[in-house]
């Protein structure tokens, strides 16, 4: 009965307890219709998860920012584009504990990612816009099938609305 109680709050709880976080900076004195193109620069993953350092979630990742930034009116080229698109991604493992007392207690691992996108004006090198996605899943297979999604959530507000 104690057990499953647990699992049912558990259950209730869990989707305050992986919740997503998102952060987007910019430089307030930019303005932003001037770009026009793009390139997708570099990109850095640092996990010891094979899920999240495969060429494919990568390219997934890419292909997310590519799509969000060609919605938007840009277009990605390799000759002098104004924006260079960076992105980076550290994933560390968490490890909590749920239940009360000795015996009721389970040890519960997820996987923590910050997710990163950074532009660049390609002219002075200057960062001009910053968004940052945290996001809390059960494993890194989960987190790898968000990545995308958080990605187009983060191009989602670029460019930035004026104050």
């Amino acid at each position: 009965m104690r057990t499953t109680a647990v699992v049912a709050v558990l259950m209730l709880l869990s989707p305050l307890l992986l919740a997503d976080t998102h952060h987007v900076e910019f430089d307030d004195k930019t303005d932003f219709s001037v770009f026009k193109t793009f390139v997708i620069g570099e990109q850095q993953v640092t996990s010891r998860q094979a899920e999240l350092t495969n060429d494919l979630t990568i390219k997934a990742v890419e292909d997310a920012i590519r799509s969000g930034l060609s919605a938007k009116g840009l277009k990605e080229t390799q000759d002098r584009p104004d924006l260079i698109v960076s992105f980076s991604l550290v994933e560390a493992p968490q490890r909590g504990v749920v239940g009360r007392g000795i015996q009721n207690a389970h040890v519960v691992m997820t996987s923590v990612g910050t997710f990163q996108i950074d532009m660049k004006r390609r002219d002075t090198n200057g960062l001009i816009w910053h968004g940052v996605y945290t996001d809390e899943e059960a494993n890194a297979a989960k987190l790898a099938e968000r990545l995308p999604g958080d990605a187009k959530k983060l191009i989602s507000e670029y460019p930035p609305k004026k104050k």
